[in-house]
């Protein structure tokens, strides 16, 4: 077995218990649960689960579009059931999806499969009553890179005409947590036994060394094609994260250079590391999801800035 896929395998199930299992989401029980919607007629489509809680009864609910991490290679809509159960306790209609991993899926297949599920969303918003006006674009670690990505292919006509995919939905926001967001300055740095090397081969199909050639070189990090029409987000990030260091602050210094509004949760913790906010239960866990928590309501409010210039309060917090 490939080693990156080895570990982000082990990963889930290590910590599978305590994000999902353990933990007690309060009022659950009355979350209803949709599972396994193939989004598409195509033969490569994967599938999605729907959760919403039953006793929300409004003309139009807001959706939350989650996409799982997995550094590319592994992951599963099932891991994150907790999470989507939590969105759904916070009034959202939630879409979890999966998509492609690679080695099988190579870049940019992965937004075909997204850009598919997102679709799916318009096509059975009478059904289910969702307000297409506020949907939330949420992911963690690789899932954070594409609900950027996807946010940015949303959003420009030419990326969608140089991907091959077609939609006229647009975020209302993003959440983001723990993601790689530049591509080309992660290949530069020292990881553990190689990941980023292997991931990046392993999700592009060329060498390291090749990157001057590939062809989709300069539209393969959201960093490159981030534009003043990126959504307001919320950014969760460590500090000292073991795979994405570093990564969050480029998409500080972007949104600031735009005038992108944002909030943000980070952690200096090394024991609060990679996509922390996830095992609930610690204090930089639960820092984090109140001000995500806060976040959402002012999206279900429709009080949330799209520019920092709008606003003289935008959070930067981290752990106390």
């Amino acid at each position: 077995m490939d080693i990156a896929k080895l570990i982000f395998e082990s990963i889930d199930k290590i910590f599978n218990k305590s994000q999902n299992e353990v933990v007690k989401i309060e009022e659950s029980e009355n979350v209803d649960v949709i599972s396994d919607i193939k989004y598409s007629k195509s033969k490569t489509a994967k599938l999605l689960d729907c959760y919403y809680d039953r006793r929300v009864i409004a003309d139009k609910n807001p959706v939350v579009f989650y996409i799982h991490g997995g550094g590319f290679v592994a992951g599963g809509k099932e891991y994150r059931k907790a999470l989507s159960t939590w969105y759904a306790i916070n009034g959202f209609f939630v879409v979890n999806a999966d998509y492609g991993l690679s080695p099988e899926c190579k870049f940019p297949k992965q937004i075909e499969h997204l850009i598919s599920a997102l679709n799916w969303i318009k096509n059975n918003a009478e059904k289910y009553n969702l307000d297409l006006d506020k949907i939330v674009f949420a992911g963690d670690s690789a899932g954070a890179y594409f609900a950027a990505m996807v946010a940015c292919v949303c959003v420009n006509s030419d990326l969608q005409q140089k991907f091959k995919v077609k939609t006229d939905l647009r975020p209302c926001a993003t959440i983001l947590n723990c993601g790689i967001y530049d591509v080309m300055s992660i290949l530069d740095k020292k990881i553990i036994l190689g990941l980023n090397t292997k991931i990046f081969e392993s999700y592009t199909g060329i060498k390291k060394e090749e990157i001057d050639k590939y062809k989709y070189k300069e539209v393969c990090s959201p960093i490159s094609i981030i534009d003043k029409d990126f959504p307001p987000t919320f950014l969760i990030y460590a500090e000292k994260d073991v795979f994405c260091a570093g990564q969050a602050e480029l998409l500080v210094k972007k949104f600031d250079e735009l005038d992108i509004y944002f909030e943000s949760y980070h952690s200096t913790s090394m024991f609060a590391n990679h996509c922390f906010s996830l095992e609930w239960k610690s204090v930089p866990a639960q820092q984090a999801n109140i001000l995500q928590e806060n976040f959402l309501s002012k999206i279900k409010n429709g009080d949330l800035p799209k520019h920092q210039s709008e606003t003289t309060i935008y959070i930067r917090e981290e752990e106390k």
